[in-house]
């Protein structure tokens, strides 16, 4: 199970909207999804850890039920072009690693520190995990869980 630790946003507000570059080298502006996708926001250091390696392997294997969920994962990782890349090329994830080069995006969702965030398509905040240091990552059935209730509550 996943500690919730230190919440900063606010459950059922708009969240901050943000463009960054993609390990590809595409802008990837999250209101590209609005109205169309339900969103999940990954904030992870930019290492290859063994929690943050299988969270990531677990999410690639499990992506098929974002698709049919009408739900976009974006991994958002600190640091530069490199550390995006690095982990792209390692794992080859069916969604887009997206570099925080000065963390500033990340200082605005979690002051700094690993966290997912779940949004339906226009935005709204369903659930945040915030890590701590002795926190874990959610697993891909919390986060499924809290996609298909927004699919429940808002079904079209």
């Amino acid at each position: 199970m996943a500690v919730m630790l230190r919440p900063k946003l606010k459950l059922r507000a708009p969240i901050p909207v943000f463009q960054l570059m993609s390990a590809d080298g595409r802008a990837v502006n999250i209101w590209d999804y609005k109205s169309r996708k339900n969103m999940v926001l990954a904030f992870l250091p930019g290492n290859d850890s063994p929690e943050y390696v299988e969270f990531l392997r677990s999410a690639s294997n499990m992506y098929h039920r974002y698709e049919e969920e009408n739900a976009v994962l974006l991994l958002i990782v600190r640091g530069g072009v490199e550390s995006a890349t690095a982990l792209y090329d390692k794992l080859h994830p069916p969604f887009p690693i997206l570099h925080d080069k000065i963390g500033e995006v990340t200082r605005r969702y979690s002051d700094g520190v690993p966290a997912v965030f779940v949004a339906d398509k226009f935005g709204e905040l369903y659930a945040q995990w915030i890590i701590g240091p002795d926190g874990f990552l959610p697993t891909q059935k919390e986060i499924l869980d809290v996609v298909e209730l927004i699919n429940l509550e808002c079904p079209e």
